[in-house]
Protein backbone atom coordinates (compact mmCIF):
# COMPACT_ATOMS: atom_id res chain seq x y z
CA UNK A 1 0.00 0.00 0.00
CA UNK A 2 1.45 3.44 -0.90
CA UNK A 3 2.49 5.70 1.96
CA UNK A 4 1.90 9.43 1.63
CA UNK A 5 3.37 12.38 3.54
CA UNK A 6 0.72 13.81 5.88
CA UNK A 7 1.81 17.36 5.00
CA UNK A 8 2.51 17.56 1.25
CA UNK A 9 0.79 14.28 0.25
CA UNK A 10 3.79 13.11 -1.78
CA UNK A 11 4.24 9.33 -2.05
CA UNK A 12 7.31 8.35 -0.05
CA UNK A 13 9.05 5.35 1.48
CA UNK A 14 7.40 4.62 4.85
CA UNK A 15 10.80 3.88 6.41
CA UNK A 16 11.95 7.48 5.99
CA UNK A 17 12.37 9.54 9.15
CA UNK A 18 11.18 12.65 7.30
CA UNK A 19 9.57 13.48 3.97
CA UNK A 20 12.32 14.32 1.42
CA UNK A 21 9.95 16.76 -0.32
CA UNK A 22 8.82 18.95 2.57
CA UNK A 23 10.78 17.75 5.62
CA UNK A 24 7.71 16.69 7.65
CA UNK A 25 8.78 14.20 10.40
CA UNK A 26 7.52 10.63 10.02
CA UNK A 27 7.02 9.04 13.46
CA UNK A 28 6.29 5.41 14.35
CA UNK A 29 2.79 6.42 15.44
CA UNK A 30 2.15 8.06 12.07
CA UNK A 31 3.36 4.98 10.17
CA UNK A 32 1.07 2.78 12.21
CA UNK A 33 -2.09 4.91 12.15
CA UNK A 34 -1.98 7.16 9.08
CA UNK A 35 -4.15 4.72 7.14
CA UNK A 36 -5.57 2.70 10.06
CA UNK A 37 -7.98 4.42 12.50
CA UNK A 38 -6.62 4.85 16.04
CA UNK A 39 -8.42 2.39 18.32
CA UNK A 40 -10.54 1.52 15.31
CA UNK A 41 -12.49 4.80 15.42
CA UNK A 42 -10.28 7.92 14.96
CA UNK A 43 -8.98 8.54 11.43
CA UNK A 44 -6.02 10.95 11.25
CA UNK A 45 -6.57 14.04 9.08
CA UNK A 46 -3.53 16.17 9.84
CA UNK A 47 -0.86 16.76 12.43
CA UNK A 48 -1.20 19.87 14.59
CA UNK A 49 2.08 19.60 16.46
CA UNK A 50 4.88 17.46 17.83
CA UNK A 51 6.20 17.97 21.36
CA UNK A 52 8.64 16.32 23.70
CA UNK A 53 5.82 14.39 25.34
CA UNK A 54 4.03 13.26 22.22
CA UNK A 55 2.05 14.32 19.19
CA UNK A 56 -1.20 16.19 18.53
CA UNK A 57 -3.42 15.26 15.57
CA UNK A 58 -6.65 16.46 14.03
CA UNK A 59 -8.84 13.39 13.55
CA UNK A 60 -12.38 12.42 12.57
CA UNK A 61 -14.48 9.92 14.51
CA UNK A 62 -15.35 7.44 11.77
CA UNK A 63 -18.74 6.52 13.28
CA UNK A 64 -19.87 9.94 14.49
CA UNK A 65 -18.29 11.90 11.60
CA UNK A 66 -17.12 14.43 14.19
CA UNK A 67 -13.81 16.33 14.18
CA UNK A 68 -11.68 15.81 17.28
CA UNK A 69 -8.11 16.36 18.49
CA UNK A 70 -5.98 13.45 19.71
CA UNK A 71 -3.23 14.25 22.19
CA UNK A 72 -0.80 11.32 22.32
CA UNK A 73 1.76 10.45 24.98
CA UNK A 74 4.60 8.41 23.54
CA UNK A 75 4.97 4.89 24.90
CA UNK A 76 8.62 5.50 25.80
CA UNK A 77 7.52 8.34 28.09
CA UNK A 78 4.40 6.63 29.40
CA UNK A 79 6.59 4.45 31.64
CA UNK A 80 7.90 7.54 33.44
CA UNK A 81 5.80 7.88 36.63
CA UNK A 82 5.95 11.69 36.55
CA UNK A 83 4.81 12.01 32.92
CA UNK A 84 2.19 9.34 33.41
CA UNK A 85 0.78 11.14 36.43
CA UNK A 86 0.64 14.47 34.56
CA UNK A 87 -1.23 12.83 31.72
CA UNK A 88 -3.73 11.08 33.99
CA UNK A 89 -4.25 14.19 36.07
CA UNK A 90 -5.10 16.31 33.04
CA UNK A 91 -7.63 13.73 31.88
CA UNK A 92 -9.29 13.22 35.26
CA UNK A 93 -9.56 16.91 36.02
CA UNK A 94 -10.90 17.77 32.58
CA UNK A 95 -13.68 15.19 32.76
CA UNK A 96 -15.15 17.04 35.76
CA UNK A 97 -15.86 20.15 33.72
CA UNK A 98 -18.69 20.62 31.23
CA UNK A 99 -18.99 24.27 30.27
CA UNK A 100 -19.27 26.12 26.92
CA UNK A 101 -16.22 28.25 27.82
CA UNK A 102 -13.92 25.31 28.61
CA UNK A 103 -12.46 22.83 26.12
CA UNK A 104 -14.18 19.42 26.34
CA UNK A 105 -12.46 16.08 26.89
CA UNK A 106 -14.32 13.27 25.08
CA UNK A 107 -12.21 10.16 25.49
CA UNK A 108 -9.12 8.71 27.15
CA UNK A 109 -7.49 5.33 26.62
CA UNK A 110 -4.29 3.30 26.12
CA UNK A 111 -3.07 1.73 22.87
CA UNK A 112 -1.52 -1.71 22.46
CA UNK A 113 2.05 -0.37 22.57
CA UNK A 114 1.41 1.44 25.86
CA UNK A 115 0.90 4.86 24.31
CA UNK A 116 -1.80 6.86 26.08
CA UNK A 117 -4.05 9.33 24.35
CA UNK A 118 -6.81 11.82 25.07
CA UNK A 119 -9.48 12.98 22.62
CA UNK A 120 -10.36 16.66 22.94
CA UNK A 121 -12.81 19.01 21.35
CA UNK A 122 -11.43 20.48 18.13
CA UNK A 123 -11.44 24.28 18.53
CA UNK A 124 -11.09 26.13 15.25
CA UNK A 125 -9.96 29.71 15.77
CA UNK A 126 -7.12 31.75 17.24
CA UNK A 127 -5.93 32.41 20.76
CA UNK A 128 -5.93 35.82 22.43
CA UNK A 129 -2.17 36.17 22.01
CA UNK A 130 -2.59 35.78 18.24
CA UNK A 131 -5.55 38.15 18.27
CA UNK A 132 -3.50 40.90 19.94
CA UNK A 133 -0.61 40.31 17.54
CA UNK A 134 -3.01 40.56 14.59
CA UNK A 135 -5.12 43.54 15.71
CA UNK A 136 -3.10 45.29 18.37
CA UNK A 137 -4.87 46.47 21.58
CA UNK A 138 -8.58 45.65 21.78
CA UNK A 139 -11.35 48.14 22.49
CA UNK A 140 -12.46 48.20 26.16
CA UNK A 141 -15.95 46.89 25.33
CA UNK A 142 -14.69 44.05 23.13
CA UNK A 143 -12.00 43.11 25.64
CA UNK A 144 -14.57 43.08 28.46
CA UNK A 145 -16.95 40.87 26.46
CA UNK A 146 -14.18 38.33 25.82
CA UNK A 147 -13.06 38.58 29.45
CA UNK A 148 -16.56 37.88 30.80
CA UNK A 149 -16.72 34.62 28.83
CA UNK A 150 -13.26 33.56 29.92
CA UNK A 151 -14.10 34.29 33.56
CA UNK A 152 -17.29 32.27 33.31
CA UNK A 153 -15.20 29.33 32.12
CA UNK A 154 -12.67 29.96 34.88
CA UNK A 155 -15.50 29.91 37.43
CA UNK A 156 -16.45 26.42 36.19
CA UNK A 157 -12.82 25.29 36.51
CA UNK A 158 -12.65 26.62 40.07
CA UNK A 159 -15.99 25.04 41.04
CA UNK A 160 -14.49 21.69 40.05
CA UNK A 161 -11.86 22.31 42.71
CA UNK A 162 -9.12 23.08 40.21
CA UNK A 163 -6.59 25.89 39.98
CA UNK A 164 -5.53 26.28 36.34
CA UNK A 165 -2.16 27.89 37.24
CA UNK A 166 -1.30 28.73 33.62
CA UNK A 167 -3.88 31.38 32.66
CA UNK A 168 -2.33 33.26 29.73
CA UNK A 169 -3.39 34.59 26.30
CA UNK A 170 -2.09 31.41 24.62
CA UNK A 171 -4.50 29.28 26.66
CA UNK A 172 -7.61 31.31 25.79
CA UNK A 173 -9.03 30.30 22.39
CA UNK A 174 -11.56 32.32 20.40
CA UNK A 175 -13.89 30.33 18.17
CA UNK A 176 -17.50 30.65 16.90
CA UNK A 177 -20.59 28.79 18.08
CA UNK A 178 -23.36 27.39 15.89
CA UNK A 179 -25.03 30.81 15.63
CA UNK A 180 -21.81 32.50 14.53
CA UNK A 181 -21.21 34.26 17.84
CA UNK A 182 -17.67 34.43 19.21
CA UNK A 183 -16.94 31.97 21.98
CA UNK A 184 -13.95 32.01 24.35
CA UNK A 185 -12.69 28.63 25.52
CA UNK A 186 -10.10 27.88 28.19
CA UNK A 187 -7.66 25.14 27.18
CA UNK A 188 -4.65 23.30 28.60
CA UNK A 189 -5.29 21.88 32.05
CA UNK A 190 -1.98 20.03 31.83
CA UNK A 191 -0.55 21.77 34.89
CA UNK A 192 -3.84 22.39 36.69
CA UNK A 193 -3.94 21.34 40.31
CA UNK A 194 -6.70 20.39 42.73
CA UNK A 195 -6.96 22.79 45.64
CA UNK A 196 -7.01 19.88 48.07
CA UNK A 197 -4.18 17.98 46.39
CA UNK A 198 -1.49 17.02 48.86
CA UNK A 199 2.16 17.46 47.92
CA UNK A 200 5.09 15.72 49.54
CA UNK A 201 7.98 17.57 51.09
CA UNK A 202 10.16 17.20 48.00
CA UNK A 203 7.81 19.15 45.75
CA UNK A 204 6.93 21.84 48.29
CA UNK A 205 10.39 23.36 48.09
CA UNK A 206 11.32 25.59 45.17
CA UNK A 207 8.32 24.76 42.96
CA UNK A 208 7.04 27.23 40.40
CA UNK A 209 4.67 26.34 37.59
CA UNK A 210 3.45 28.67 34.87
CA UNK A 211 4.68 31.65 32.85
CA UNK A 212 6.68 34.24 34.76
CA UNK A 213 4.98 37.34 33.40
CA UNK A 214 1.47 36.03 34.22
CA UNK A 215 2.18 34.43 37.60
CA UNK A 216 0.65 35.58 40.87
CA UNK A 217 2.55 36.16 44.13
CA UNK A 218 1.05 32.88 45.36
CA UNK A 219 2.60 31.05 42.40
CA UNK A 220 5.93 32.05 43.93
CA UNK A 221 5.09 30.71 47.38
CA UNK A 222 4.20 34.09 48.88
CA UNK A 223 1.46 32.87 51.20
CA UNK A 224 0.70 32.98 54.93
CA UNK A 225 1.88 29.93 56.85
CA UNK A 226 -0.42 26.94 56.37
CA UNK A 227 -2.42 28.41 53.46
CA UNK A 228 -2.62 26.99 49.94
CA UNK A 229 -2.92 28.44 46.48
CA UNK A 230 -6.54 28.83 45.31
CA UNK A 231 -8.58 30.27 42.43
CA UNK A 232 -7.62 33.85 43.29
CA UNK A 233 -4.18 33.11 41.80
CA UNK A 234 -5.90 32.59 38.42
CA UNK A 235 -7.81 35.87 38.94
CA UNK A 236 -4.49 37.72 39.29
CA UNK A 237 -3.16 36.04 36.12
CA UNK A 238 -6.30 36.91 34.20
CA UNK A 239 -6.03 40.52 35.40
CA UNK A 240 -2.67 40.65 33.60
CA UNK A 241 -4.27 39.14 30.48
CA UNK A 242 -7.03 41.79 30.48
CA UNK A 243 -4.42 44.54 31.02
CA UNK A 244 -2.55 43.22 27.96
CA UNK A 245 -5.74 43.04 25.88
CA UNK A 246 -6.27 46.77 26.43
CA UNK A 247 -2.69 48.07 26.21
CA UNK A 248 -1.00 45.52 23.96
CA UNK A 249 1.57 44.68 26.62
CA UNK A 250 1.76 43.24 30.13
CA UNK A 251 2.05 45.48 33.23
CA UNK A 252 5.41 44.06 34.24
CA UNK A 253 8.43 43.76 31.93
CA UNK A 254 11.62 41.96 32.94
CA UNK A 255 14.36 39.95 31.29
CA UNK A 256 14.97 37.44 34.10
CA UNK A 257 12.79 35.28 36.37
CA UNK A 258 14.29 37.15 39.35
CA UNK A 259 13.09 40.43 37.86
CA UNK A 260 9.56 39.11 37.43
CA UNK A 261 9.55 37.69 40.94
CA UNK A 262 10.36 41.06 42.49
CA UNK A 263 7.84 42.90 40.31
CA UNK A 264 4.99 40.52 41.13
CA UNK A 265 5.90 40.58 44.81
CA UNK A 266 6.20 44.32 45.40
CA UNK A 267 5.61 46.55 42.33
CA UNK A 268 2.22 48.06 41.60
CA UNK A 269 1.16 47.95 37.93
CA UNK A 270 1.49 51.23 36.06
CA UNK A 271 -1.69 53.05 34.97
CA UNK A 272 -2.91 51.88 31.57
CA UNK A 273 -2.42 55.27 29.88
CA UNK A 274 1.12 55.50 31.20
CA UNK A 275 1.90 52.30 29.32
CA UNK A 276 -0.19 53.17 26.26
CA UNK A 277 -1.44 56.80 26.07
CA UNK A 278 -3.96 55.91 23.35
CA UNK A 279 -5.97 53.53 25.56
CA UNK A 280 -9.63 54.61 25.84
CA UNK A 281 -10.32 52.65 29.02
CA UNK A 282 -12.51 54.25 31.69
CA UNK A 283 -11.29 54.81 35.27
CA UNK A 284 -13.92 52.30 36.43
CA UNK A 285 -12.52 49.55 34.19
CA UNK A 286 -8.99 50.33 35.27
CA UNK A 287 -10.12 50.08 38.90
CA UNK A 288 -11.54 46.61 38.23
CA UNK A 289 -8.26 45.46 36.68
CA UNK A 290 -6.17 46.88 39.51
CA UNK A 291 -8.37 45.11 42.05
CA UNK A 292 -7.67 41.80 40.28
CA UNK A 293 -3.96 42.61 40.47
CA UNK A 294 -3.82 43.24 44.22
CA UNK A 295 -0.74 41.62 45.77
CA UNK A 296 -2.77 40.51 48.79
CA UNK A 297 -5.28 37.99 47.44
CA UNK A 298 -7.77 38.92 50.17
CA UNK A 299 -8.18 42.28 48.39
CA UNK A 300 -8.94 40.75 44.98
CA UNK A 301 -12.28 39.53 43.72
CA UNK A 302 -13.39 36.55 45.78
CA UNK A 303 -14.28 34.58 42.65
CA UNK A 304 -14.09 34.66 38.87
CA UNK A 305 -17.87 35.16 38.87
CA UNK A 306 -17.51 38.37 40.91
CA UNK A 307 -14.85 39.58 38.47
CA UNK A 308 -17.17 38.86 35.50
CA UNK A 309 -20.11 40.62 37.15
CA UNK A 310 -18.03 43.74 37.74
CA UNK A 311 -17.20 43.83 34.03
CA UNK A 312 -20.80 43.24 33.00
CA UNK A 313 -21.88 46.27 35.04
CA UNK A 314 -19.43 48.46 33.13
CA UNK A 315 -20.27 47.28 29.60
CA UNK A 316 -22.73 50.13 28.78
CA UNK A 317 -20.12 52.84 29.46
CA UNK A 318 -17.13 51.21 27.76
CA UNK A 319 -15.68 52.54 24.52
CA UNK A 320 -15.62 50.68 21.21
CA UNK A 321 -12.38 52.44 20.18
CA UNK A 322 -9.15 50.43 20.58
CA UNK A 323 -5.81 51.95 21.44
CA UNK A 324 -2.82 52.08 19.11
CA UNK A 325 -0.05 49.44 19.28
CA UNK A 326 2.88 50.33 21.51
CA UNK A 327 6.55 49.59 20.74
CA UNK A 328 7.43 46.26 22.29
CA UNK A 329 10.32 46.16 24.80
CA UNK A 330 13.71 45.20 23.42
CA UNK A 331 14.97 41.69 23.99
CA UNK A 332 13.15 38.43 24.51
CA UNK A 333 11.43 37.83 27.77
CA UNK A 334 12.37 34.49 29.34
CA UNK A 335 8.90 32.99 29.06
CA UNK A 336 7.51 34.06 25.70
CA UNK A 337 5.24 31.31 24.46
CA UNK A 338 6.40 28.65 26.94
CA UNK A 339 5.29 27.41 30.32
CA UNK A 340 8.06 26.89 32.86
CA UNK A 341 8.44 24.55 35.79
CA UNK A 342 11.50 25.05 38.00
CA UNK A 343 11.78 22.33 40.60
CA UNK A 344 14.41 21.42 43.20
CA UNK A 345 13.76 17.82 44.09
CA UNK A 346 16.07 16.34 46.68
CA UNK A 347 19.52 16.09 45.06
CA UNK A 348 18.51 17.02 41.51
CA UNK A 349 17.31 20.16 39.85
CA UNK A 350 15.01 20.00 36.86
CA UNK A 351 13.89 22.70 34.45
CA UNK A 352 10.76 21.74 32.50
CA UNK A 353 9.40 23.75 29.60
CA UNK A 354 5.84 23.10 28.46
CA UNK A 355 4.91 24.37 25.01
CA UNK A 356 1.56 23.58 23.32
CA UNK A 357 0.53 21.53 26.34
CA UNK A 358 3.41 19.11 25.88
CA UNK A 359 5.86 18.99 28.84
CA UNK A 360 9.49 18.37 27.89
CA UNK A 361 12.26 17.91 30.43
CA UNK A 362 15.09 20.06 29.13
CA UNK A 363 17.92 19.06 31.42
CA UNK A 364 18.92 18.34 35.01
CA UNK A 365 21.95 18.85 37.19
CA UNK A 366 23.76 15.78 38.38
CA UNK A 367 25.45 17.54 41.28
CA UNK A 368 23.59 18.48 44.42
CA UNK A 369 22.45 22.09 43.93
CA UNK A 370 21.78 24.64 46.62
CA UNK A 371 18.30 24.22 48.08
CA UNK A 372 15.80 26.80 46.85
CA UNK A 373 13.34 27.45 49.62
CA UNK A 374 10.39 29.83 49.29
CA UNK A 375 8.36 29.32 52.43
CA UNK A 376 4.69 30.12 52.87
CA UNK A 377 5.02 33.32 54.88
CA UNK A 378 3.55 36.84 54.62
CA UNK A 379 5.24 38.44 51.62
CA UNK A 380 5.65 41.94 52.99
CA UNK A 381 7.91 40.73 55.80
CA UNK A 382 10.05 38.39 53.72
CA UNK A 383 10.98 40.22 50.52
CA UNK A 384 14.73 39.90 51.28
CA UNK A 385 14.35 36.11 51.51
CA UNK A 386 12.35 36.07 48.29
CA UNK A 387 15.04 38.04 46.48
CA UNK A 388 17.75 35.71 47.74
CA UNK A 389 15.77 32.63 46.69
CA UNK A 390 15.10 34.12 43.27
CA UNK A 391 18.80 34.76 42.80
CA UNK A 392 19.51 31.10 43.42
CA UNK A 393 16.84 30.17 40.88
CA UNK A 394 18.55 32.33 38.26
CA UNK A 395 21.98 30.84 38.95
CA UNK A 396 20.46 27.38 38.80
CA UNK A 397 18.75 27.98 35.46
CA UNK A 398 21.91 29.53 33.99
CA UNK A 399 24.01 26.57 35.13
CA UNK A 400 21.50 24.19 33.60
CA UNK A 401 21.70 26.05 30.30
CA UNK A 402 25.51 26.22 30.30
CA UNK A 403 26.53 22.81 31.66
CA UNK A 404 23.85 20.31 30.75
CA UNK A 405 22.35 21.44 27.50
CA UNK A 406 21.41 18.50 25.31
CA UNK A 407 22.12 18.32 21.62
CA UNK A 408 18.85 19.10 19.76
CA UNK A 409 17.43 16.26 17.71
CA UNK A 410 17.33 16.71 13.95
CA UNK A 411 15.23 15.22 11.20
CA UNK A 412 16.79 12.31 9.32
CA UNK A 413 15.82 11.85 5.70
CA UNK A 414 17.33 10.55 2.49
CA UNK A 415 19.29 13.50 1.11
CA UNK A 416 21.96 14.16 -1.52
CA UNK A 417 25.65 13.51 -0.76
CA UNK A 418 27.37 15.79 1.77
CA UNK A 419 24.07 16.33 3.59
CA UNK A 420 24.86 17.61 7.02
CA UNK A 421 22.84 18.91 9.89
CA UNK A 422 23.08 22.41 11.28
CA UNK A 423 25.47 23.08 14.11
CA UNK A 424 24.66 26.54 15.41
CA UNK A 425 25.67 28.05 18.72
CA UNK A 426 22.50 29.77 19.94
CA UNK A 427 21.09 30.91 23.27
CA UNK A 428 18.86 28.56 25.31
CA UNK A 429 15.67 30.42 24.30
CA UNK A 430 15.49 29.45 20.62
CA UNK A 431 13.04 28.66 17.87
CA UNK A 432 13.39 25.98 15.23
CA UNK A 433 13.22 26.57 11.48
CA UNK A 434 12.58 23.64 9.15
CA UNK A 435 14.17 24.51 5.77
CA UNK A 436 12.83 22.52 2.81
CA UNK A 437 13.30 22.88 -0.93
CA UNK A 438 12.14 21.05 -4.05
CA UNK A 439 13.84 19.13 -5.48
CA UNK A 440 16.58 19.99 -2.94
CA UNK A 441 18.96 22.81 -2.07
CA UNK A 442 22.10 23.74 -0.21
CA UNK A 443 21.77 26.30 2.57
CA UNK A 444 24.30 28.96 1.58
CA UNK A 445 23.72 31.58 4.26
CA UNK A 446 21.59 32.43 7.30
CA UNK A 447 21.72 36.17 8.06
CA UNK A 448 20.15 38.16 10.90
CA UNK A 449 18.22 40.95 9.16
CA UNK A 450 18.35 43.35 12.12
CA UNK A 451 22.10 43.08 12.82
CA UNK A 452 23.40 41.98 9.41
CA UNK A 453 25.41 39.23 11.10
CA UNK A 454 25.75 35.83 9.45
CA UNK A 455 24.95 32.76 11.56
CA UNK A 456 27.65 30.10 11.44
CA UNK A 457 26.47 26.85 9.84
CA UNK A 458 28.39 23.82 8.61
CA UNK A 459 29.37 23.80 4.94
CA UNK A 460 27.29 21.64 2.66
CA UNK A 461 24.09 21.81 4.69
CA UNK A 462 21.42 20.25 2.45
CA UNK A 463 17.63 20.33 2.80
CA UNK A 464 15.57 19.15 4.56
CA UNK A 465 17.49 20.91 7.32
CA UNK A 466 16.22 21.97 10.76
CA UNK A 467 18.14 24.86 12.35
CA UNK A 468 17.75 26.32 15.83
CA UNK A 469 18.05 30.12 15.94
CA UNK A 470 17.76 32.86 18.52
CA UNK A 471 14.55 34.89 18.22
CA UNK A 472 14.69 37.45 15.41
CA UNK A 473 14.20 37.97 11.69
CA UNK A 474 16.48 36.01 9.34
CA UNK A 475 17.18 35.90 5.60
CA UNK A 476 18.02 32.36 4.44
CA UNK A 477 19.71 31.84 1.05
CA UNK A 478 19.27 28.51 -0.77
CA UNK A 479 21.02 27.22 -3.91
CA UNK A 480 20.66 24.28 -6.28
CA UNK A 481 23.38 23.67 -8.94
CA UNK A 482 20.72 22.85 -11.55
CA UNK A 483 19.34 26.40 -11.34
CA UNK A 484 21.17 29.63 -12.09
CA UNK A 485 19.86 31.90 -9.33
CA UNK A 486 19.76 31.26 -5.59
CA UNK A 487 16.52 31.83 -3.66
CA UNK A 488 16.23 34.01 -0.57
CA UNK A 489 13.49 33.57 2.05
CA UNK A 490 12.86 35.67 5.18
CA UNK A 491 11.51 34.07 8.36
CA UNK A 492 10.53 35.42 11.77
CA UNK A 493 11.83 33.17 14.58
CA UNK A 494 10.04 33.09 17.95
CA UNK A 495 11.34 31.33 21.05
CA UNK A 496 9.74 27.94 21.59
CA UNK A 497 8.01 27.87 18.19
CA UNK A 498 8.61 25.96 14.93
CA UNK A 499 8.63 27.73 11.57
CA UNK A 500 8.70 26.11 8.12
CA UNK A 501 10.24 27.35 4.87
CA UNK A 502 9.22 25.64 1.62
CA UNK A 503 11.01 26.65 -1.61
CA UNK A 504 10.23 25.24 -5.07
CA UNK A 505 13.02 25.67 -7.61
CA UNK A 506 10.74 24.02 -10.17
CA UNK A 507 7.30 22.51 -10.57
CA UNK A 508 7.11 19.37 -8.38
CA UNK A 509 4.98 17.67 -11.03
CA UNK A 510 7.75 17.80 -13.64
CA UNK A 511 10.97 17.79 -11.63
CA UNK A 512 13.12 14.70 -11.25
CA UNK A 513 14.98 14.04 -8.04
CA UNK A 514 18.57 12.86 -7.74
CA UNK A 515 18.79 9.05 -7.74
CA UNK A 516 19.54 8.93 -4.03
CA UNK A 517 16.33 10.79 -3.24
CA UNK A 518 14.30 8.72 -5.71
CA UNK A 519 15.00 5.28 -4.37
CA UNK A 520 17.49 5.41 -1.55
CA UNK A 521 17.03 5.61 2.20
Amino acid sequence: MPFYCIHCRSEIEPAYKACPHCGEPITDFLRRYLETPVDGKYQILSRLGVGGMGEVYKVVHVDLNAIRVIKLMRSAIADDPGAHERFLREARLATRISHPNVGTLYDFSTLEDGSRYMVWEFIEGINIHELIEERGPLSPRYAAKLAIQALQGLEAVHRAGIVHRDVSPENLMITHDSSGEERVKIIDLGIAKQWSEETDEKTKTGMFVGKWKYCSPEHLGILPEGERIDGRADIYSFGIVLYEMLTGTTPFQATTPHGYLMLHASERPRPLRQVNPSVTSSPELEGVILRALEKNRANRFASARDFAQALETLLPILSDTPGEPVPMPLGTEPTDGATNVVRVDGDAATVVTIGHSEPTVQTSLGETPPTIEIRNQPWRRYLPHIAAAAGVVIVLVLLVSMWSREEPQTLQAAVPPRAARASVLVPAATGRVGINAFPWATVLEVRNVATGETVAIEAGLVTPAPIELAPGRYEITLSNPSFRDPVKEVVEVTAGHDELINVHFTDPATASLPSLLRGGR
